[in-house]
């Protein structure tokens, strides 16, 4: 299990709606308008899911390659990544 992947089963939503959000926006933005007419608030919304959906995709797919290059660290690079973590934390709380 990939460590994008155990984050999810710490959600208040079940795993098989988490996973479908981005097209649930979407699919939501896409039937504003016909449901609501082609009009300035309707289309505002429509487009904002839409966004929403796109977004949310997008930060998710940057979130998952993420985690697959720090998986492929050296020893050494892990190292040092979890001391400058350390240190900015530290730093945080005015050490």
């Amino acid at each position: 299990m990939t460590q994008a992947s155990s984050n999810l089963t710490d959600m208040w939503i079940p795993d098989s709606i988490y996973q479908k959000l981005p097209a649930i926006y979407v699919a939501a933005g896409a039937a504003l308008v016909p449901a609501f007419g082609l009009n300035g608030p309707s289309v505002i919304s429509a487009a904002m899911l839409v966004a929403a959906g796109v977004l949310t995709a997008l930060w998710r797919y940057k979130h998952r390659q993420a985690a697959e290059a720090d998986s492929t660290l050296t020893p050494k690079d892990e190292w040092a990544q979890r001391r400058e973590r350390r240190l900015e934390e530290a730093r945080m709380r005015g050490y």
